[in-house]
């Protein structure tokens, strides 16, 4: 997984608030991380991690106002496939949410929940943390990643 001119050691990039936005970002990631031999079911459990957290964004943090940006950069190395998200929605740590209780009935169960569940039982690692902008706009920051076999 050497870098080269042609295959940038990170990807970057810089999205609409929208939900229509994440089809062409994960054609983007997959591309950059099969071009780096990134297995394709590694790179599908990223991409459904990577929609899961878009995609609350989107719809929770901007309220679907198509105004706010998310930058996506992800890196490569020899232990992990790491990729983060970086929104000026307001803060919210996914970390603290409390798992839905899987044992309930559907219609006992609170909305809500099953995808962060999802994201936390998929990553290999999670982190969260609001860090000050350079415009003064405090931002939140999300990282997950997956460990790649070794070779």
């Amino acid at each position: 997984m050497a870098s080269s001119p042609h295959f940038p050691d990170v990807f970057r990039r810089d999205c609409e608030g929208r939900i229509s936005a994440i089809t062409e970002l994960t054609d983007a990631l997959a591309q950059w991380a099969g071009e780096r031999g990134v297995p394709p079911k590694l790179m599908t459990s990223m991409a459904l991690i990577l929609d899961e957290l878009f995609s609350n964004v989107v719809m929770h943090g901007y309220r679907e106002d198509a105004s706010g940006r998310i930058a996506v950069e992800a890196r490569i190395d020899d232990q992990a496939f790491t990729v983060t998200l970086a929104d000026q929605a307001p803060a919210f740590n996914p970390l603290l949410v409390p798992e839905p209780d899987t044992r309930l009935s559907i219609e006992e169960r609170q909305i809500g929940g099953l995808g962060l569940l999802f994201v936390r039982r998929t990553a290999d690692r999670l982190a969260y943390e609001r860090v000050p902008g350079a415009d003064g706009v405090p931002s939140n920051r999300v990282t997950f990643s997956k460990r790649l076999a070794p070779a």
